[in-house]
């Protein structure tokens, strides 16, 4: 069983300009660019979120005492809120 990937934020943020490049082009059909609203609005609802999490991870860390380097684990994308 292949392991389904989750998108990074970065990737989330290129389709989010690429979604945003065809909206302003505005030459495709109507029924398509509102499709495209509606994915660029829920990545940008993502995109949002994590930063928003980040931002929570950071203020955490800022917070708590320094600790030794050894007991400080690094995220996966798994520790993501999506």
């Amino acid at each position: 069983m292949k392991k389904t990937t989750k998108p990074t934020f970065e990737s989330r943020l290129e389709r989010l300009e690429e979604i945003v490049a065809l909206l302003d082009r505005g030459d495709a059909p109507l029924e398509e660019l509102l499709a495209l609203y509606e994915e660029g609005t829920a990545l940008t609802k993502e995109c949002s979120d994590f930063l928003q999490h980040a931002e929570q991870r950071v203020t955490t860390l800022q917070a708590a005492p320094i600790q030794a380097p050894s007991s400080v684990s690094t995220p996966t994308q798994d520790d993501l809120p999506f």
